[in-house]
């Protein structure tokens, strides 16, 4: 790999300032923790999960397009492998949170709350700690050796990021799996006498939209010299932005489903939910998270010539990732906290999360070229 492709792959994480903004963010998390134990766990648990639906769903593209015999991501398919390598960080993110702030965030793990709780004391049998860890270490390991197992070919180019398809068939069961038992556990439980039947396919559509969106971002900004592992012709951006664009209808499907049958339907088991993210100044939020997540990339991406163009795919790819954050802090915040505040504590984990992950993927875009 000559200077241009090392200073594109490998300068900005190892850069002193970076280093410096990981440990100011780790500083300000520990903080919260100890001040506002709430705020600062649940801060951790968005950045965590935030970065293991963009990691998962890298991993995710990748295990489709080898199963489905796809070519034409060969160009850029070290971007969703170095990204897919990343799980490591915001896996050991969760795996901190649930061992240190299990009984702050999640209301069955407090035996008084328990108590006044008919409902819960009958989900007992499923949201327990014991079993609750058990279910978490278990999907995080099963996790982490998938996706070793599906980019464990070790690097020589291109075609040495390309998944074997038996690798990528297994992985796909265990995503889907993994995703919607993950989301119920560490998510939806935050409310646990609330449900929805749709919350395992809503995690999936936002992780796989996150994890494009993340893909387009990286690949554009890694393509441009002849001698990067990343080329990006129009046919290529045209692709990438098709499958924003599709995604993020579907994603936004999901949204309005979930969210008309429950008004709809009007059942008080199903409707606090939405109650409380429709209250105070949480519905500006709750209402910025379509346009941000659906609106924007529908208007701009219908297109052709808005997906081949790559400053305009990159700052929509950029605006979804923004999206997909909302709406990580939208799952967790309300339930925790009565009135939105300015989330210090969230960002900071997610800072401290993205950077840890970029300085890995870099590591692995060195090794490939």
């Amino acid at each position: 790999m000559n200077n241009a492709t090392m200073a594109a792959t490998s300068g900005w994480a190892e850069r002193p300032l970076s280093k410096l903004a990981g440990a100011l963010c780790l500083l300000v998390l520990v903080i919260g923790i100890l001040l506002r134990p709430e705020a600062g766990w649940s801060g951790l648990l968005i950045g965590g999960f935030f970065g293991l639906t963009l990691a998962l769903g890298a991993s995710l593209f990748a295990a489709i397009n080898a199963v489905s015999g796809a070519r034409w991501s060969a160009p850029f398919a070290v971007v969703p492998s170095a990204l897919g390598r990343t799980l490591i960080v915001p896996a050991l993110a969760l795996a901190v949170t649930f061992l240190g702030g299990l009984s702050v965030l999640y209301p069955w793990a407090q035996p008084a709350v328990v108590e006044g709780s008919h409902l819960l004391q009958e989900k007992t049998a499923w949201l327990n700690v014991p079993f609750f860890l058990a279910r978490a270490g278990i999907i995080l390991l099963v996790l982490l050796a998938m996706t070793h197992s599906l980019f464990h070919r070790p690097a020589s180019g291109n075609a040495a990021a390309l998944p074997r398809p038996p690798a990528a068939a297994v992985f796909l069961v265990v995503f889907a799996v993994a995703i919607t038992v993950g989301s119920w556990d560490w998510l939806m439980s935050l409310e646990p006498e609330w449900f929805s039947t749709m919350y395992g396919v809503y995690s999936f559509a936002g992780a796989f939209v996150g994890g494009i969106a993340a893909i387009t971002v990286l690949s554009i900004r890694l393509s441009g010299s002849h001698a990067s592992p990343v080329q990006l012709g129009e046919r290529q951006l045209h692709d990438l932005g098709s499958l924003l664009f599709g995604f993020s209808v579907f994603w936004a499907y999901i949204w309005f489903c979930q969210y008309m049958l429950i008004w709809y339907a009007n059942i008080p088991e199903e409707t606090p939910y939405y109650a409380r993210r429709l209250s105070y100044s949480w519905s500006m939020l709750f209402w910025l998270n379509p346009v941000v997540n659906f609106v924007v990339p529908f208007v701009v991406l219908l297109s052709s010539r808005a997906k081949r163009n790559p400053q305009v795919l990159m700052e929509v790819a950029g605006v979804v990732l923004a999206g997909r954050w909302l709406d990580t802090y939208l799952m967790v915040a309300p339930a925790l906290a009565r009135y939105p505040e300015f989330p210090v504590y969230a960002l900071a984990a997610t800072g401290a999360v993205l950077l840890g992950m970029l300085a890995i993927g870099q590591r692995h875009l060195r090794a490939v070229g």
